[in-house]
């Protein structure tokens, strides 16, 4: 936690010291809008991960329903699952 609050004060100084200089506060705006853009494309390819990940598992216990190895679970068994 310390080193993650002297790491904000670092960036805030240096922020703090390019206020007067106009060209330099438009070229900051411009890579932090790309750093946001940045981040949210990587957390679209994180949920995409999770998306995937999720139907393998899916058509995994489906195989293993349709070979037997696998039983599904009844409506109600199900409800009662949810509620626990």
């Amino acid at each position: 936690m310390d080193e993650t609050l002297s790491l904000q004060q670092s960036v805030m100084q240096d922020v703090v010291s390019l206020m007067g200089d106009n060209d330099a506060m438009r070229k900051l705006q411009t890579f932090l809008k790309k750093l946001k853009k940045e981040q949210a494309e990587e957390l679209s390819e994180a949920e995409k991960k999770g998306i995937m990940d999720g139907l393998r598992e899916a058509f995994k216990e489906l195989k293993a329903v349709k070979e037997g190895k696998m039983k599904t679970k009844t409506l109600e068994e199900s409800i009662h699952e949810l509620h626990c």
